[in-house]
C-alpha cells in the first residue's frame, strides 16, 4: 500500500501524541455536532433531560467501541481502516414506526436494535458474492452520493433551511463564509503542520465570529451551563423487550446501514492507497461485520443505531491523516465525552452556518473522489445508465419518497437514505444489464486488411462493456497490434489461412487477450537483443518484438500444436 502524496500519515503510521490528540479533537468536533439526532428523538418521544443524557452517553460508548473494533482488526472482524460511526437521522423512521406498534415500549425500540446488528452480520457474508455487481463505478456512485449528501446538508445549514426552517440572516451567511474561507485558506496556503488542523481552525474561527455576532441562542447557552460536568450513565437506559413486528423495519434499516458502510469504507480505502484499483471486499465484509457486532452492543446498552461516517473519513483525508492510530485517540475522547456531558454539550452550541461550512468543505473532497472512481472505468451505454440513474435516484430521493408516500401512506416509515437508494438502483441495474454480456468474445481479422484502428476499436468496445480500467485495455491494444505487425512483417502466418483470431476475457481482476493463428510461433523472448544483433540479423528484430509483447503483459504464454499457434496475454485490471 503506497501512501498518497496529500496524506502525511498513512494507515499504519503511528501518530505523535500532540498531533493525535489535536486531530481527534477535530474528529470529535464533527461527530459531536451530530448529537442533535438523539436530541430530536428525545423531543419527539417527550422524554426528559435525564433520558437524553443516558441515550447520548450510551451512543457515544457504542461509537467508541466500534472504532476500536475497526482499527484493531481481527481475522474476521474489523476493516483495519479508520472510519467512525455517527448518529444519523436515517434510523429515526424505523424507530418511530416501532414505537407506534401496539404494545411497544422504548424497551422494544432500543432493545430490538440487535436485529440491525444481526442483519449486518448476515449481509457481511454476502459481500464477497457481490464482486461482479459492487463494481468500481458502483463504489463511485456510493462515494459521490455521500459527498453530494454532505454538500446538500451543508447548504441547508448555511442558508437556514435546516430543522427550524428559518431563513438565513446576513450575519449567519457571513459566519458560514468566514468558516469555509478559513478552512480553504489553511488547506491551500498553509505549509506547516497547522494544515492538518484546517477544519478545526475553521470551526474555531466560525465559533468566535458567532459569539461576537450574537448568533449563539441564550437559551441553548443556559441549557449547556446547567449540564453536569460528570455523568455516570444508567445502562441499559430502558431495558429490553421483543416484538416480532419490529423485525422487518429494522432489517431494512440494517441493510441500508450496510450499504452506507460499503460506500464509506470505499472512501477510506481510496484515500489511503495511491495504487488503489478496486474495493477490497474482504475488508468491506469485516468492517460491516464489526458494525453488526457494535449494534448488538448498542442493543445491550440501549444506544441509538449508528451509520458509517463518510464525513469523518473525508475529514481525516482532508487533514492528511488516515492513520489507524487516530482511531485510538478518537475512541478515547468519545469515551470521555460519554462521561462528561458538559464538554459534549459544547458541540451542540455550534451554530448551523459553522457546521454547514464544514460539511461543504468535506463534500468537495468526497464528491470529487467519487467522480474519479467513476471516470477510472471504461463505460458503455449499459454502465452509463446504471451509474446515471443511480445518481439521479440518490439525489432525488426526498422527492421520490414524498411521491411514494402519497401513493402508499404505509411506507412513510420506510425511509431509505439517498445513498442506499442510489446504490441499490445502480446495483440492480448493473445486475440486470449483465444479462446477455459474455465474459469472453472473439473476432477474426484478415491480416492483409487489419489496421491498428480495427484492433483498438474491438478491444475498447469490450473494455467498455465490462467496465475495465483504461490502462490494461490500452496495453492490450498495443500488445495486440505488435503481434499483428510482427506476424505480418516476418511472414509467420500460413498463407493458406491469412487470418488471426483475437479473443478477450474479463473477470474484473484480469483482462485476458488470446491470439490464435496458423503458422510459425512468435517467440516470447526473456531478454532483448543487443544493438549489434539488431543491426546484423532480421531474427533479432523478431526477438525484440517477442520481448516487447511479453513485457507489456503481466503474464505471457505461447504454445503451438499441429500448426495452430496461441499467444495468451493477461493484464491486471
Amino acid at each position: 500500500m503506497r501512501r498518497p502524496d496529500n496524506i502525511a500519515f498513512g494507515v499504519d503510521d503511528p501518530l505523535p501524541a500532540r498531533l493525535g490528540a489535536g486531530l481527534a479533537l477535530q474528529q470529535l468536533a464533527f461527530l459531536g455536532a451530530l448529537l442533535v439526532i438523539p436530541e430530536i428523538y428525545v423531543r419527539a418521544q417527550g422524554l426528559g433531560h435525564h433520558d437524553f443524557l443516558n441515550i447520548v452517553s450510551s451512543t457515544l460508548l457504542v461509537s467508541a467501541f466500534v472504532i476500536l473494533l475497526q482499527v484493531r482488526g481481527m481475522r474476521h472482524l474489523g476493516a483495519r481502516y479508520y472510519y467512525p460511526l455517527q448518529a444519523t437521522g436515517a434510523v429515526l423512521p424505523a424507530m418511530y414506526l416501532v414505537s407506534s406498534l401496539p404494545g411497544a415500549t422504548l424497551a422494544t425500540v432500543f432493545g430490538m436494535v440487535w436485529v440491525i446488528g444481526l442483519s449486518q452480520v448476515a449481509f457481511s457474508f454476502l459481500i464477497m458474492r457481490l464482486r461482479n455487481v459492487f463494481t468500481v463505478e458502483v463504489s463511485g456512485v456510493a462515494v459521490m452520493l455521500i459527498g453530494l449528501g454532505l454538500g446538500h446538508l451543508g447548504f441547508r445549514e448555511i442558508f437556514g433551511h435546516g430543522t427550524d426552517g428559518t431563513p438565513a440572516s446576513g450575519a449567519s451567511l457571513l459566519v458560514g463564509l468566514l468558516t469555509f474561507a478559513t478552512m480553504v485558506a489553511c488547506n491551500v496556503w498553509v505549509k506547516t503542520v497547522l494544515r492538518l488542523f484546517a477544519p478545526l481552525l475553521g470551526l474555531l474561527a466560525g465559533m468566535l465570529a458567532s459569539v461576537l455576532l450574537d448568533l449563539v441562542p441564550a437559551q441553548e447557552l443556559h441549557q449547556w451551563q446547567d449540564m453536569p460536568w460528570f455523568w455516570v450513565p444508567q445502562l441499559p437506559v430502558f431495558g429490553w423487550a421483543f416484538d416480532a413486528k419490529a423485525i422487518v423495519p429494522y432489517v431494512v434499516t440494517g441493510f441500508a446501514l450496510a450499504l452506507t458502510s460499503m460506500g464509506t469504507q470505499t472512501i477510506a480505502q481510496r484515500t489511503s492507497n495511491a495504487d488503489w484499483v478496486r474495493p477490497d471486499l474482504r475488508a468491506l465484509a469485516r468492517g460491516v461485520r464489526a458494525e453488526g457486532v457494535a449494534h448488538l452492543f448498542a442493543a445491550l446498552v440501549n444506544g441509538l443505531p449508528l451509520a458509517a461516517s463518510g464525513g469523518a473519513v473525508s475529514l481525516a483525508a482532508a487533514s492528511g491523516c488516515t492513520s489507524r492510530y487516530l482511531g485510538y485517540w478518537t475512541a478515547g475522547f468519545l469515551f470521555l465525552a460519554a462521561l462528561l456531558p458538559h464538554i459534549t454539550g459544547a458541540w451542540l452550541l455550534l451554530p448551523a452556518p459553522v457546521t454547514g461550512a464544514l460539511l461543504l468543505y468535506l463534500s468537495a473532497f468526497a464528491t470529487l473522489s467519487g467522480l474519479q472512481l467513476i471516470a477510472s472505468r471504461m463505460l458503455d451505454n449499459r454502465r452509463v445508465l446504471a451509474v446515471g440513474v443511480g445518481l439521479l435516484v440518490g439525489t432525488g430521493m426526498p422527492t421520490i419518497h414524498e411521491a411514494v408516500v402519497a401513493l402508499w401512506p404505509d411506507l412513510r416509515f420506510v425511509a431509505l437514505s439517498g445513498l442506499a437508494a442510489g446504490v441499490c438502483t445502480s446495483v440492480l441495474l448493473a445486475t440486470l444489464f449483465r444479462l446477455g454480456i459474455r465474459q469472453g468474445t472473439r473476432q477474426r481479422f484478415a491480416l492483409a486488411h487489419t489496421t491498428l484502428q480495427d484492433v483498438t476499436d474491438f478491444l475498447e468496445q469490450q473494455g467498455k462493456r465490462w467496465g475495465a480500467r483504461h490502462e490494461p485495455v490500452r496495453r492490450a491494444e498495443m500488445a495486440g497490434w505488435q503481434v499483428v505487425e510482427a506476424l505480418t512483417a516476418h511472414h509467420l502466418v500460413d498463407t493458406a489461412f491469412p487470418e488471426i483470431e483475437i479473443e478477450t476475457g474479463f473477470d474484473d481482476y484480469v483482462f485476458t487477450l488470446v491470439l490464435r493463428y496458423r503458422g510459425t510461433l512468435l517467440p516470447l523472448a526473456a531478454a532483448p537483443p543487443s544493438a549489434d544483433e539488431l543491426m546484423a540479423s532480421a531474427q533479432a528484430e523478431l526477438q525484440m518484438a517477442g520481448y516487447l509483447v511479453g513485457r507489456s503483459a503481466r503474464h505471457a504464454r505461447a504454445s503451438s500444436s499441429a500448426g495452430l499457434c496461441v499467444l495468451r496475454l493477461t493484464f491486471e485490471n
